[in-house]
């Protein structure tokens, strides 16, 4: 009888585990507490590498068919139902986890004009699909790439090196160009200066501008850059061991990711871009991930012998110390937002999964104190805006915005820089 008893409750436990979605995994407490110790989702399975190789031959469809089948058979949740609304109408009826965060292409009926998207550190193409929509209907070719190490699990970030991040940059990029007549790269964060960096070194004839939200310039932490030396450090290999409940983008964040991006970050400052490649940066003042400082000091640099147009939006309250060739929008107020976010600024606060009523909620502040993680997930009144030390002083609890209650005007001034330049 007691073994009857046991083998019924593993069979509801079973049962209870495969009813769960890519939507209620991170909201289960529970699952935090156990993910955090077990790190389940923090190593990918051993199922083939952790890239694939890319060349001039390799034609997009099948480097998105490659690629689809590495986070196949690397990521644990790869076929986990995944029952969020396609926002790029390119997913099946019955989409999972993998059909969310596959690099993906949306294809117009001319070959006229295109845009390339790169994600940034940790994330995952699926940080652009609103604005991939909007592009689409814009009538433009979309394409996004995925950075090796990606889409997997975060252990991934230790298999990979910087030079195959530029590899797969530089096979996009050189697809684009052999594919369409024209064409703009759109990079977030990490992916905005493994373009610029390539960009800077080799320019395609048809690229035509350039777009950079958040760009990786430098970090906050000015010793990053001993990162690649600790790693090297027995049992010191994690920096965040999170439980990586979000399905898009890794929550736990290993040293040797850090020392990775250091080293683009320092090629990064020192690019120098094409003076005649019109470029809009997108940034937020309180960026608590990257040093807007740095930012604004390399976008100064660049437009003292820059030809072409240089535009900049800026969410700040108080504003900064702008070159007066640079075209400033500023944005000084947000609806219910405190400030912007590093990782907000590409979601609109509709937005099913990372929006203001969405499914996730990040609560990365309190991962080390369970019970303060549970209260920043479960309240009802609660504060938005970049966890930085000040508004987690003021603001209790804090979650950081991860959606941007100005998105539609942030859409319309891309498309307008976009159309003006991309024809």
């Amino acid at each position: 009888m007691l073994k009857r008893f046991i083998g019924l409750i593993s069979i509801i436990g079973a049962m209870a585990a495969s009813a769960q979605d890519c939507t209620t995994l991170p909201a289960n407490h529970q699952n935090f507490i156990e993910g955090k110790k077990t790190g389940e989702y923090r190593i990918a399975n051993d199922q083939g590498n952790a890239t694939i190789a890319v060349n001039d031959k390799l034609t997009f469809a099948q480097y998105v068919k490659q690629t689809r089948a590495l986070i196949s058979a690397r990521n644990k949740r790869a076929q986990l139902p995944c029952p969020l609304p396609s926002l790029t109408h390119v997913l099946r009826e019955d989409p999972t986890v993998l059909d969310h965060i596959a690099p993906y292409q949306l294809i117009q009926s001319n070959n006229n004009k295109a845009v390339l998207l790169i994600h940034g550190l940790t994330d995952s193409p699926y940080i652009f699909n609103a604005i991939a929509r909007d592009l689409y209907r814009q009538g433009f070719n979309v394409r996004t790439l995925l950075l090796p190490g990606h889409a997997t699990a975060a252990d991934d970030l230790r298999h990979v090196s910087n030079q195959d991040w530029q590899k797969h940059v530089q096979y996009a990029i050189n697809r684009m160009s052999a594919d369409f007549q024209q064409f703009a790269i759109m990079g977030f964060s990490t992916g905005a200066a493994l373009a610029t960096i390539e960009v800077s070194q080799a320019q395609p004839n048809n690229l035509k501008a350039l777009v950079l939200v958040a760009p990786a310039t430098e970090s906050h932490n000015k010793k990053s850059w001993l990162a690649q030396w600790v790693d090297w450090v027995p049992f010191m290999d994690w920096l965040d061991q999170d439980a990586d409940l979000d399905f898009a983008k890794y929550e736990s964040f290993p040293l040797a990711a850090a020392a990775l991006v250091h080293n683009v970050m320092v090629e990064m400052m020192n690019t120098n871009i094409p003076n005649d490649l019109p470029i809009l940066t997108i940034m937020s003042d309180v960026d608590a991930t990257i040093d807007s400082h740095a930012t604004l000091s390399l976008l100064n640099r660049w437009a003292n012998d820059h030809t072409a147009s240089l535009q900049l939006r800026l969410y700040s309250r108080n504003g900064m110390a702008v070159s007066d060739k640079i075209q400033v929008t500023q944005i000084s107020q947000l609806d219910n937002v405190v400030d912007m976010s590093h990782v907000g600024l590409l979601i609109p606060q509709s937005h099913p999964y990372y929006g203001r009523e969405g499914s996730y909620r990040h609560c990365g502040s309190y991962f080390e104190d369970n019970d303060a993680f549970a209260a920043c997930k479960t309240a009802k009144n609660i504060t938005f805006g970049e966890h930085h030390a000040s508004n987690k002083m003021v603001y209790q609890p804090l979650a950081r915005v991860t959606f941007n209650p100005d998105f539609n005007n942030l859409s319309k001034q891309i498309l307008t820089f976009l159309e003006s330049h991309v024809e």
